[in-house]
């Protein structure tokens, strides 16, 4: 009998560690981290996010782990939802997906699994290079799954975030010190009792709190299925190929899940950061307009006429007819339509604090959208974000500009000073410069610090209502 995938999966998961990740590898997990918390501090205002703090601080007072941006601590548990929560509530975070047919995508968040990092390692006490290896080891797990998916989860009807009880249980096992057996059915044991429904990320549903959520519920599965495998407590180890698990369940039959071989470079190299707090596969045709507008000076009422040109998966994801105009921030970012009005309105400088009730109603955002047009163009299939813009003026001018590779693309990436400039944007004022220099210096050294405590403690900003 071969071995099950999860073994696989868990034996690869501890055989990282830092010295042999290599300067580049260690330096982009520092990123992905740096890029993480700028999303959630952005966050630490909306509704959805201080519920789940509210909750978290009435349910599980424990004093383990930080909620970001304060100086409270409650259980590892409830820290990782809701930390998770203001990590994915923008939208902004990283994401790792691989185009499988036309419009269908297979991928996932995996920065929402950090959250397990934070709470968990400061917890343990982690040194800084233990953070870094699980980081990694995180994302090669969740790259491998969604990369052998035959079409996606979403196109199934699961949420997405159904990998990560599965980056949860590799988290915690590396810190926890299990051995590969543990983690095997860590993951099964987390994978079993957390599957999302798409419905919180569905075409024809008006997007809900919960899409926030989700995530962070299936990663705490994972570290709790860690904690029991520690003593003892099995989960099916053949979670992924088994009779009724995940691939014949979730994907309608085993062979619509193919491991592949890992690639040469680790999956957090593939992983791509967002530039604009929007769905990923929006990302082209809004660096493709506001180019546009800063090029030629575009006013709104200077333009009769938009199309954009893109893969299957934004015209149907995302030029969605129920999100076109959008009532709250969860459909907004994942509108077409409203992101290009938006980006034209702001002249390209869409943050996290564009999306308002003002701007929802707004009448000059209102009719730009009307005039957004969204063809299908198959040859931006393999290749999403990249997408191609048209711009009609009053006068007669028809403008045009295609971007392949927006920046935050693997072969376009944000730079280190990308990132900070994105924590201080997030952060709107919350830090002075001094205090930012002390974030961003913790993060690209964190390999120095013997502990990730003081990371937390670095971002609290706010003292606890």
């Amino acid at each position: 009998m071969s071995q099950p995938i999860a073994r696989i999966l868990a034996e690869e998961a501890i055989a990282w560690n830092y010295d042999s990740l290599g300067k580049d590898v260690a330096h982009q997990a520092k990123r992905h981290i740096l890029d993480t918390l700028a999303c959630a501090i952005g966050a630490y205002d909306a509704d959805p996010c201080l519920a789940c703090r509210d909750v978290a601080k009435e349910l599980n007072p424990a004093s383990q782990a930080t909620l970001l941006g304060e100086n409270t601590k409650v259980s590892v548990s409830s820290a990782i939802i809701a930390n998770e929560t203001m990590i994915r509530y923008l939208d902004f975070n990283d994401v790792l997906y691989f185009p499988k047919s036309p419009g269908k995508i297979g991928g996932a968040h995996p920065s929402d699994a950090l959250a397990a990092v934070f709470a968990l390692g400061e917890w343990l006490g982690a040194s800084g290079r233990d953070v870094i290896a699980a980081t990694v080891a995180a994302y090669q797990v969740i790259g491998r799954i969604v990369d052998g998916l035959a079409e996606g989860l979403t196109p199934m009807g699961f949420h997405h975030g159904t990998v990560m009880p599965y980056g949860g249980a590799v988290i915690a096992g590396r810190l926890l010190k299990l051995n590969a057996e543990q983690i095997t059915h860590a993951m099964g044991i987390g994978g079993s009792a957390a599957v999302g429904l798409a419905v919180n990320d569905a075409e024809g549903e008006e997007y809900n709190n919960t899409k926030n959520l989700a995530d962070g519920l299936m990663v705490e599965r994972g570290v709790l299925g860690a904690f029991l495998a520690r003593r003892g407590f099995t989960g099916p180890e053949r979670i992924i190929e088994g009779n009724k698990g995940f691939a014949h369940s979730l994907l309608r039959g085993v062979d619509n899940f193919h491991l592949k071989p890992s690639p040469n470079e680790p999956y957090i190299m593939q992983a791509r950061t967002k530039f604009y707090p929007t769905e990923s596969t929006n990302q082209g045709h809004l660096s493709a307009t506001s180019e546009l507008v800063r090029a030629y000076d575009l006013q709104p009422e200077d333009i009769d006429g938009i199309v954009v040109r893109t893969n299957k998966r934004a015209i149907e994801h995302n030029g969605d007819p129920a999100k076109k105009y959008p009532n709250n921030k969860e459909t907004a970012d994942h509108s077409a339509y409203f992101m290009t009005a938006l980006s034209i309105v702001t002249r390209g400088k869409v943050t996290p604090f564009s999306f308002t009730e003002a701007a929802y109603e707004d009448p000059v955002i209102r009719m730009l959208t009307d005039k957004v047009v969204l063809q299908h163009l198959p040859e931006y299939d393999p290749i999403p974000p990249a997408a191609e813009v048209e711009i009609r003026t009053h006068s007669g001018k028809v403008l045009k500009r295609r971007v392949d590779h927006p920046k935050g693309n693997t072969n376009n990436r944000m730079s280190d000073d990308d990132l900070r400039q994105k924590f201080i944007d997030c952060a709107n004022g919350r830090f002075d410069d001094a205090a930012i220099d002390r974030v961003v210096d913790i993060c690209f050294s964190l390999e120095k610090q013997t502990s990730i405590g003081e990371l937390m403690q670095s971002l609290a900003f706010a003292e606890p209502r």
